[in-house]
């Protein structure tokens, strides 16, 4: 079944495989993200000598598959690749590479290397607070990227809905109740934290 597949590749790659995108609780995230950031600038900068290569050789009157040969020669970019830049579409009026959507990835995954650098530097936190639930633990776990509320025993049914509507789903494996580790976690537990201190109010 696709639920079993799922379980074993969860099983062989706990931080997802290379082709999927980069976990947050993954070790090496960091290392990941600069290298990826490093690919795309380098990727912007081979379509960027290919697009001075295109303009060179058009005024020229270069046929495409000269155009192509000397873009494989001089960017290391593949045939494949230098073709999509070279041969015209029926909708594209103009040869070259659009390198906008590379721009905009490379900034994307520099406020996530931002974010997550931020997150590794506040390392692992926690504080205890006292509720009608016994002392509750709320721990920002910087080592697997997550939120976690760990609670004296079982907690009752009120709070548990309030945990599932606020994101939070149980881990076993932890013991905790759990979510992303970001802006939108904390604020998720601090919602919880009321609602069960407004429970023992009420």
């Amino acid at each position: 079944s696709a639920t079993a597949r799922k379980a074993v590749k969860r099983k062989a790659f706990p931080h997802g495989a290379d082709d999927e995108p980069i976990r947050s609780g993954d070790p090496s995230a960091l290392q990941r993200i600069m290298a990826k950031i490093e690919d795309l600038a380098l990727s912007i900068d081979k379509m960027k000598a290919a697009n001075s290569i295109i303009r060179r050789m058009e005024k020229d009157g270069a046929d495409d598959a000269a155009m192509i040969a000397a873009i494989v020669a001089q960017t290391g970019l593949s045939a494949e690749v230098a073709a999509r830049g070279v041969v015209l579409a029926d909708w594209q009026w103009k040869r070259g590479f659009d390198t906008a959507g590379n721009r905009a990835e490379i900034r994307r995954l520099q406020g996530r290397l931002k974010s997550l650098t931020r997150m590794h530097e506040r390392g692992t936190q926690s504080q205890e607070v006292v509720t009608q639930a016994g002392a509750v633990e709320i721990k920002e776990n910087a080592d697997i990227a997550r939120i976690q509320m760990i609670f004296p025993g079982k907690p009752d049914e009120t709070t548990r809905r309030a945990l599932k509507a606020n994101g939070f789903r149980w881990s076993p494996s932890q013991g905790a109740w759990q979510r992303h580790l970001n802006e939108a976690g904390r604020l998720a537990a601090e919602r919880v934290m009321k609602a069960i201190s407004a429970e023992g109010a009420a």
